[in-house]
C-alpha cells in the first residue's frame, strides 16, 4: 500500500496535467529533433561487468619513491547547506563555532563549487574525481519503493519539462545508483593501507532493492546510515548489511547524535593504521529534526537547530581527534553537496540548489591539517569536489586510476599554500542531462539557462515554452535589429566583481564569451564521443 493517499482531488490534478503532457507529446517530439539535451546515453554504457571484475590494484597504482605521510583523512559532508550558512562565510544568525574554529585554524575557499547542484549525482562526482555523467547518476536517485503516486508525477514531470512547462528537463538519472564500474575514493586508498567507513546518508543506489549498490560493495569496510535522503520515504536505516529500522520517518531526532556516535567508535577503533572517513549528514536536508536540546536553539527556525546540532557533531569529532592524539596526523575537510533547498541561505550568490548559478553549486570548503595547512588563510583559487579524489590519493601515496579520465585536480598546492592559482584551466556546470555552463578563471558563461524571472519562470530558448516567450521579440519599422521581449543568450557574468551573475558581458567582452561558447562545445562533443571517459 502507498503511504500516500490517492484521493479524487490528486487522480482529477493528475489526469489534468496527464492531459496537458499529452497534448505536447507532439510538440516535445518535434522539439527533440533541434534538441540541445545531448547527455542521454543509453543506459547499457553504465552497466559494464567486465570493467567491474577488474581488480582496483590493477587499475590504481603506489607512487614509485613515496616518502610523504599518509595522513588520516576526515570528510565531513552536509547536505543542502548553503554558502552563506555558516559563521565563518558572514552568516550573523546561525551559530557555528566549532566550523568556524576549522577555518581559522586552517584554510577557507571562497570559490569552490559542489560537483553538481543536485545530492546524488554530486555524490557520485565526488567519491569518483568525475562528472556525475561518466556514472550515470544524473538525477537524485528515488527509493526502490517509492509509491505509486511520486512514480507517476515524475513522469509526468519528464514530459511537461522536456517541454519547458517545469525545470526538469532530462530529469531522470541515466543509472539507478553507482556502477560497479567506477573506483570510489574508499576503493583507491586500500591500496595504500587506508581502513574506510561511511556514516550517514549514502543516496547512490537504493541497495535495499539491489544490493550491488550497497556501500560494502564500493570499498566501504564499514557503513551505518539511511539509504536515500531522508524524505524519500520510505528510509532504511542500516548498520552494514543488516536493517535496524525498514522506515525511520520522522523519527529522526536521533540520527545526528547516533551517526556522531559511529563516526568516533570508528576513529577510535582505527587509530593504528591510516583511516578515511566520510561522515556524511543528514542535515541541514529537510525535514529538519533536530534532537531535543537542539529545539528552537537557533533563531534561523528549525533550519538553523539542525545546523548548530551538525556543528556539535563537527566539535565532537574534532575533540576525539585529539583525545586520541590523531590531532597533527589528520586532515579535516568540511564542505556541503550543494547549494540550500527551501531554507538556507547561499550568501551573496544568485540561485539555490538544483540552479548552475553560483547558489546552486559554490558551497562552503574549509580544510584543516595542523604544521601541513596554514592557519588562517584564504583560497580564491576556482575548485570543486572533484578535485578530493585526486588529492586524497596524492596524500596517500597512489596514482589516479590508469584506465579512465578523472576530471578532478590535485588541489594539495592550493591547500597547503604552495600555489594561488586553480590547477583547472575550466569547470563545467551540468544541469540534470544538459550542460550549461563552463567557468574559466573569472568568467562563467551560460549557453543558456532558465533565469526565473518574471513574467515567466522558464525561458531556455531550446525548449517549446521558451521558444514561446522569447518569440515575441519587436523588431523596428525599417530596421533589422530587434528587441528581445525576454532574456538574451549566452550570459557572461565577471564572477570576481559579480558573484550574483546580475550582469551580462556578453556584448562588452564578445571575445571572451565566444571562446567560452567554443571550450563548452569542444568538451561537450568530446565527451559524448567517450561518455565513460574510458582511456583504454
Amino acid at each position: 500500500m502507498d503511504n500516500q493517499k490517492l484521493t479524487r482531488r490528486t487522480v482529477l490534478k493528475m489526469g489534468a496535467l496527464a492531459a496537458a503532457g499529452a497534448s505536447g507529446l507532439s510538440l516535445a517530439s518535434c522539439e527533440s529533433e533541434k534538441s540541445d539535451v545531448k547527455f542521454k546515453f543509453d543506459s547499457e554504457i553504465y552497466s559494464d561487468p567486465e570493467r567491474a571484475k577488474v581488480p582496483v590494484d590493477q587499475l590504481v597504482k603506489k607512487i614509485e619513491g613515496f616518502k610523504g605521510k599518509q595522513p588520516n583523512i576526515v570528510l565531513i559532508l552536509a547536505d543542502d547547506l548553503g554558502y552563506g550558512d555558516l559563521g565563518c562565510y558572514g552568516n550573523g544568525v546561525i551559530k557555528t563555532p566549532h566550523i568556524d574554529k576549522i577555518a581559522t585554524e586552517g584554510v577557507r575557499f571562497t570559490d569552490f563549487c559542489a560537483p553538481n547542484a543536485l545530492c546524488s549525482p554530486s555524490r557520485a562526482s565526488m567519491l569518483t574525481g568525475r562528472y556525475a555523467h561518466r556514472t550515470g547518476v544524473t538525477i537524485p536517485v528515488r527509493a526502490g519503493k517509492d509509491t505509486f503516486v511520486r512514480r507517476m508525477l515524475a513522469k509526468i514531470g519528464l514530459v511537461m519539462g522536456d517541454l519547458g512547462a517545469i525545470d526538469f528537463r532530462g530529469g531522470e538519472s541515466l543509472a539507478d545508483g553507482l556502477p560497479q564500474s567506477e573506483v570510489t575514493m574508499a576503493e583507491a586508498l586500500k591500496i595504500a593501507g587506508y581502513k574506510s567507513a561511511l556514516v550517514g546518508k549514502w543516496h547512490l543506489g537504493d541497495f535495499t532493492e539491489n544490493d550491488h549498490y550497497h556501500p560494502h560493495k564500493h570499498g566501504f569496510d564499514y557503513f551505518m546510515g539511511l539509504n536515500v535522503a531522508n524524505d524519500d520515504w520510505p528510509v532504511a536505516l542500516y548498520r552494514g548489511e543488516e536493517e535496524l529500522i525498514e522506515d525511520v520517518g520522522l523519527d529522526q531526532e536521533h540520527l545526528t547524535g547516533m551517526f556522531t556516535k559511529e563516526a568516533v567508535e570508528f576513529i577510535e577503533r582505527s587509530k593504528d593504521d591510516p583511516f578515511f572517513l566520510f561522515l556524511s549528514h543528514k542535515d541541514p536536508h529537510q525535514p529538519f529534526v533536530p534532537s531535543k536540546p537542539f529545539v528552537n536553539r537557533s533563531e534561523a527556525g528549525r533550519y538553523g537547530d539542525a545546523v548548530e546540532e551538525m556543528d556539535a557533531s563537527v566539535g565532537t569529532i574534532m575533540e576525539c581527534l585529539k583525545r586520541n592524539g590523531l590531532d597533527d596526523d589528520t586532515i579535516v575537510i568540511f564542505t556541503s553537496d550543494n547549494g540550500p533547498w527551501f531554507n538556507g541561505s547561499s550568501g551573496m550568490t544568485r540561485g539555490r540548489k538544483g540552479q548552475s548559478f553560483e547558489g546552486g553549486y559554490r558551497v562552503p570548503m574549509i580544510a584543516r591539517w595542523p604544521e601541513k595547512i596554514e592557519a588562517g588563510k584564504t583560497c580564491r583559487a576556482s575548485t570543486m569536489g572533484i578535485d578530493f579524489f585526486p588529492t586524497f590519493l596524492r596524500l596517500a601515496g597512489l596514482k589516479d586510476p590508469n584506465d579512465r579520465i578523472i576530471d578532478g585536480k590535485d588541489i594539495w598546492g592550493l591547500l597547503s599554500g604552495q600555489e594561488k592559482k586553480s590547477p583547472h584551466e575550466a569547470l563545467f556546470f551540468f544541469h540534470q542531462n544538459e550542460l550549461e555552463g563552463i567557468r574559466s578563471g573569472k568568467w562563467k558563461y551560460f549557453r543558456y539557462i532558465n533565469t526565473f524571472n518574471w513574467p515567466i519562470p522558464l525561458d531556455k530558448p531550446n525548449t517549446f515554452i521558451g521558444e514561446v516567450a522569447g518569440g515575441r521579440d519587436y523588431t523596428p519599422p525599417g530596421s533589422d535589429k530587434s528587441v528581445p521581449t525576454m532574456g538574451t543568450w549566452p550570459l557572461l557574468y565577471n564572477l570576481e566583481l559579480d558573484s550574483k551573475e546580475s550582469y551580462n558581458l556578453t556584448q562588452k567582452y564578445p571575445q571572451v564569451a565566444q571562446k567560452l561558447g567554443r571550450d563548452l562545445v569542444k568538451f561537450e562533443n568530446e565527451f559524448i564521443a567517450n561518455p565513460r571517459g574510458w582511456k583504454n
